[in-house]
């Protein structure tokens, strides 16, 4: 069953709101052989089925009970869906395995996922983690520019 563009679209936006906005995840959109390309932490990795979904959302709202995505701009063509996103959030968990700043947090990122037949078989994403560094005061703040 091939879908439009629209329809994968449709359905990117429903699981990944979902997902972050509530922690629900649509294991039904995710075909079990799913590549997850994530280099969420500075390293590229490739894990294979819904396990990854599972950790790297699990992990962030753990970390920020109150996470909030809001997808800004969406590109769709054949099978792919592209999403850029802004992510809002307390850090009351401790973000990356840093101990809790109770700092109100928001990040972007870019999110890419290839459809076949109206499941995620493949997803990219990259994450400002510099930017989200900087707010949680571990990495410097650019210098100002006067």
């Amino acid at each position: 069953m091939s879908l439009t563009p629209q329809e994968n679209n449709d359905l990117a936006i429903k699981f990944f709101e979902t997902a972050w906005n509530t922690g629900e995840i649509m294991e039904d959109l995710i075909d079990p052989q799913a590549v997850d390309h994530s280099s969420v932490g500075g390293k590229e990795k490739q894990e294979v089925g819904p396990g990854s979904f599972k950790k790297i959302i699990g992990m962030f709202r753990a970390a920020m009970p109150d996470i909030k995505l809001d997808v800004q701009d969406e590109i769709f063509v054949e099978d792919k869906v592209v999403h850029r996103w802004v992510m809002t959030g307390t850090d009351t968990g401790g973000v990356m395995g840093m101990p809790p700043s109770n700092k109100n947090l928001t990040f972007s990122g870019t999110t890419i996922v290839r459809f076949k037949d109206g499941k995620i078989v493949e997803r990219w994403a990259n994450v400002d983690e510099l930017g989200l560094l900087q707010q949680l005061g571990v990495a410097p703040p650019p210098p100002n520019e006067n």
